[in-house]
């Protein structure tokens, strides 16, 4: 793919800031921003230079993407074009510069930057960039320059970048992309009203730090005192904001969770079955769009390679960087993602930004540059055999623990050390905060999932429901807004984000989000969130769904679901869930925070508490007819069957127990379910026509037609029914006791009810494989 077809794939239009509130705009403003400038025309095009900006040739507006980082630029020809205009008290220049794929080739990979002042007769080069050789690959060239010294003055600045060596070739063989150039002064630039909400004078900047795999209770904050893996996420944030104790994550791994926290909405209901198809669908806004809808300057810098521009996550970034969908890449660390974040950060931060930075480390392999002759810092003596790339063949079964209980501590400590790596380098990255801008930018630092160290016999992510997978860390940080050094309890879901940072820029609610604003609790003027918490598997395998509320936790795993898994590894992990996973697991989490006693039986109220919030969730997803006793005693039978006008395609259990028996034989579904405090029943998929024939009976004696309800909460008339007949626009399960005065049989299809559908994506699906989270076919 040609560069100019890359730019094409990104709408020009939404990535450039509104034109209204850069700097330079307007006549009498000091300072200017190139590229609003030139898409305003705000240019002349002479030989010489001429007041404002000025250009030899007309240029052109592009998105140009270089070290897999697209940004919008000025095109033009290689060689000078020039502003002159009165510097602003404190101006500080950032100029980001590099040639298209074709002049870098045929440049001999050869690129000289110079930014040069002139004032009256006195010319001075203020900086050089160059490429430093030949077998350097094609990067950004960013310069930053302080022209305090000049404030208040007239100036000339010239702009110049050259190709030495270059031969004559046609027009697109010498072109130069500028961008961003921003000349902007101490004062931050004011932001305009977006196109929703309103501007109360008092929106901050917006600074989002995403740190891939990171579990609470591995960093300082949440009371680790094992190793100091977080030193500066306490001291930069913690110390100075709120710490949100019980925050969870919507799903064990990153590209549904990030989907789930970019939307404000439940994972389960935006992405389809066919992992290959996992992005951001089209139509869904994502938090980008709603923040550059609100006058901010976006960029996002993601680490993880299943987080690329096809699969939707660019939307609503004006700069964007992401690595290939290539595993290797996941070997790539925090100095590698600054390396992009921090320009773009220096060039951005005094005018209204929302930056989103998400770091890779400590995803494994668990390997950093800190590491000392290959051993992990925080246990060099280790002895043994364990690096910190076996991780991916223990957690497949290929590669065994020598000494289980050594061997475990030096894994914990080279996951520690990726951890303090990546909080060094947020530490770096906040560093380049100046402290007046720091004062009006929101923080907030979380992680998509965490990481099984063997706590419940698994490793790595994506498996399990437990806390060390679900339970992330969420800090705040809003100097004058959120008070610092607190602690705030309750149950925060991170689909709460995008509701929570569009309240803090002035935006409206959206009567589609899931999630809610925590922002009047963050800044003291509501109670805690008392707010339920569900999250789902969503990998291979069958269905697994967890619910949090008040510090209990209920998870169900569908394990009568058949699977045929699709490798080696899927079987292997589909055999080790099948030993260590319960069909019903209940935990007290205020007594038992490592979940290691299930009360599953003991307390029935919570059960019955939790399990409703799990149910109708899934019946939101889900697609197909839901067969469903209801109030059915425990240890009683309820069987039957239902006759359908056309062979359904096939039938699903939904948290069915070994006792229970179900048949589809053609158009005829045979049944015998067993009574017990869980909900469960049967999907039925695919086209079915009318429901004809249903016949059921409790402990032997039949139920009446009257017993069987059909869609919202209709008695059967002992008719054939039609499928409108069957939808209901809610759950209608009211989750009856178990013994309840009527035993019913529930039949309904739910309007609404299964993900929406988007194309599958090569680069998505290719990632995934090699991560391995799908195997060597699809499901």
């Amino acid at each position: 793919m040609t560069w100019s077809e890359r730019a094409r794939r990104v709408s020009i239009a939404a990535l450039l800031v509104p034109a209204a509130w850069c700097a330079g705009c307007r006549r009498g403003v000091e300072g200017f921003d190139l590229v609003p400038l030139v898409q305003a025309k705000a240019y002349t095009v002479a030989p010489r230079a001429a007041d404002g900006l000025c250009f030899p040739r007309a240029p052109e507006i592009r998105v140009l993407e270089v070290d897999n980082e697209r940004r919008p630029v000025v095109l033009t020809p290689a060689g000078t074009w020039s502003w002159r205009g009165r510097v602003p008290a404190g101006g500080v220049l950032h100029a980001g510069v590099q040639t298209v794929p074709a002049a870098w080739q045929t440049s001999a990979r050869r690129l000289e930057a110079a930014i040069t002042a002139r004032d009256g007769r006195t010319r001075e080069i203020l900086d050089v960039a160059h490429t430093a050789n030949r077998r350097q690959p094609q990067r950004w060239l960013d310069m930053d320059v302080d022209l305090s010294r000049w404030a208040g003055r007239e100036v000339t600045l010239e702009l110049t970048a050259l190709l030495p060596g270059l031969p004559p070739r046609d027009r697109d063989a010498n072109l130069v992309g500028w961008g961003p150039v921003i000349l902007e002064g101490q004062e931050r630039t004011t932001r305009t009203t977006g196109t929703t909400g309103t501007d109360t004078g008092e929106r901050p900047n917006v600074l989002f730090i995403l740190v891939d795999t990171l579990r609470a209770d591995h960093t300082t904050p949440y009371g680790y005192t094992v190793h100091d893996t977080t030193p500066e996420i306490q001291r930069r944030l913690a110390d100075h904001g709120t710490v949100v104790e019980n925050a969870y994550s919507q799903a064990p791994w990153t590209l549904p969770s990030v989907v789930s926290f970019m939307t404000g909405r439940y994972p389960g209901e935006l992405l389809g079955e066919d992992l290959a198809a996992y992005g951001i669908p089209d139509g869904v806004t994502s938090l980008a769009e709603r923040m550059a809808a609100l006058g901010y300057d976006t960029g996002g810098f993601f680490a993880n390679p299943t987080l690329h521009a096809g699969a939707g996550f660019e939307r609503g970034f004006r700069t964007f960087y992401a690595p290939p969908a290539d595993v290797e890449w996941i070997r790539k660390h925090a100095d590698e993602l600054n390396r992009h974040a921090v320009p773009w950060l220096r060039a951005h931060q005094r005018r209204p930004f929302f930056l989103y930075v998400h770091y890779v480390d400590p995803h494994d392999p668990y390997e950093n540059p800190d590491m000392i002759g290959n051993r992990a810092q925080f246990m060099p003596e280790y002895k043994g055999a364990i690096a910190g790339d076996w991780i991916h063949g223990i957690y497949s079964g290929k590669l065994q623990l020598a000494d289980p209980v050594l061997d475990l501590a030096y894994i914990n400590a080279l996951y520690d050390g990726e951890v303090h790596y990546a909080d060094r380098h947020i530490g770096a990255l906040l560093d380049e905060l100046d402290p007046a801008v720091l004062r009006d930018t929101l923080i907030v630092l979380t992680a998509d999932h965490g990481e099984e160290l063997h706590d419940h016999g698994g490793w790595k992510h994506g498996q399990s429901l437990y806390d060390e997978q679900i339970h992330v860390p969420l800090v705040f940080r809003w100097d004058g807004r959120i008070a610092a050094d607190k602690r705030l309890g309750g149950t925060v879901r991170l689909l709460d984000l995008v509701p929570t940072l569009v309240a803090a820029a002035g935006g409206k609610a959206d009567p589609g989000w899931e999630g809610a604003s925590i922002l009047p609790a963050l800044t003291g003027k509501q109670p805690e969130p008392r707010l339920p918490a569900f999250a789902e598997g969503m990998s291979g395998g069958p269905l697994r769904a967890a619910a949090v509320l008040d510090r209990r936790k209920l998870m169900l795993f569908n394990r009568e679901e058949p699977f045929r898994p699709a490798d080696e590894l899927q079987d292997y992990l589909w055999r080790k869930d099948l030993a260590r996973f319960q069909r019903s697991e209940l935990y007290d989490l205020a007594q038992d925070p490592g979940e290691h006693r299930n009360l599953t039986g003991e307390h029935p109220e919570w059960t019955g508490q939790l399990q409703p919030l799990i149910h109708r969730q899934l019946g939101a997803e889900l697609e197909g007819l839901w067969v469903l006793p209801d109030g059915l005693p425990v240890g009683s039978r309820l069987s039957g069957s239902i006759t359908f006008e056309r062979p359904p395609e096939r039938w699903a259990p939904y948290f069915l127990g070994p006792a229970d028996r179900a048949e589809l034989r053609g158009n005829r579904l045979q049944f015998d379910l067993v009574g017990e405090r869980l909900t469960k029943g049967i999907r039925i998929k695919g086209d079915f026509g009318r429901v004809g024939a249903i016949a059921a009976s409790r402990d032997g004696r039949p139920l009446p037609a009257a017993a069987v309800r059909i869609g919202a909460d209709a008695a059967w008339n002992g008719a054939p029914v039609a499928p409108a007949a069957l939808r209901s626009p809610r759950w209608p399960f009211n989750g009856s006791p178990a013994g309840a005065a009527e035993t019913l049989l529930r039949l309904w299809t739910f309007d609404g009810g299964g993900a929406k559908r988007t194309a599958p994506n090569p680069e998505t699906e290719q990632g995934l494989r090699n991560l391995g989270y799908i195997g060597n076919h699809k499901k």
